[in-house]
């Protein structure tokens, strides 16, 4: 489905019955990541997946889409649907976009999920890093593509999920290069929010890592999860890409917190 936003067309799917979810892709990625996941909750929620500005078949909206377009997409989203109240579950750059959400609409998250995803923001070596990430897609558009999906996984998996790589790789090669770098732009100038994820909040809170993600600081997020309030804490074995490495695990740990805590 689609509806208008700013005189363009943004795409979402609806499933289910119940307290509402929504969930967030992350960069490069789509609503069809969470295929299994929403098999697993629609049977007790109403699950929303939602595409973000230039990913899918939403359209792009400039030249750099922040994290707090993107938070604001959702808002206008929740009050078109007439959602008063949602738990929100990003997957990595979808947590980024969660965070925003959070800090800005603190009083319509029922609960948020960060998926392999975490709170701070780039460092001077990651912003360098997605510098020469616009440059190579400005020259070489399809070769960053096809090099950005595999570095995600696991270095073991990445022959293993070969043909979910190829799969990837030919939904993100959908996108255009001009959306890319706008959300590219758009992490690079993401605000740290790691003491607003951290204090106990009004909503329940929950965040997955992989033990094998080659994108973070495994130590810099276990060092801050101790520290975080009212928030479970989940590591899974694989990679950063937990809805293909952690296909049966991941969804029913997205449930389970979810009926725990009757959201």
């Amino acid at each position: 489905m689609k509806y208008n936003y700013k005189k363009i067309d943004i795409s979402y799917r609806e499933s289910g019955a119940g307290k509402v979810v929504i969930l967030i892709h992350g960069f490069l990625e789509n609503q069809k990541m969470w295929d299994n996941v929403v098999a697993e909750l629609a049977d007790s929620h109403k699950v929303y997946t939602l595409e973000l500005l230039g990913h899918g078949k939403s359209d792009g909206l400039c030249d750099i889409h922040t994290m707090e377009q993107q938070a604001m997409l959702i808002n206008d989203f929740m009050q078109r649907q007439k959602i008063i109240k949602a738990t929100l579950i990003g997957h990595s750059m979808g947590g980024y976009v969660s965070l925003a959400f959070a800090e800005m609409f603190p009083e319509k998250l029922a609960g948020l999920g960060l998926l392999n995803s975490h709170p701070f923001a780039d460092n001077a070596e990651k912003q360098e890093a997605r510098e020469r990430a616009v440059k190579t897609v400005k020259s070489h558009y399809e070769a960053y593509v096809k090099a950005a999906i595999p570095s995600f996984f696991a270095p073991d998996n990445r022959e293993k999920y070969h043909k979910e790589i190829e799969k990837l790789i030919d939904e993100a090669l959908k996108m255009t290069p001009e959306n890319i770098i706008a959300a590219l732009k758009g992490m690079k100038l993401r605000k740290d929010r790691a003491d607003l994820f951290c204090k106990r909040q009004n909503y329940y809170k929950l965040w997955i890592i992989g033990k094998k993600d080659p994108l973070i600081d495994l130590e810099k997020i276990r060092d801050l999860a101790a520290n975080c309030k009212g928030t479970d804490y989940i590591e899974l074995g694989e990679g950063h890409m937990s809805y293909v490495e952690n296909k049966d695990e991941m969804p029913a740990v997205i449930k389970r917190f979810l009926q725990r805590n009757d959201l």
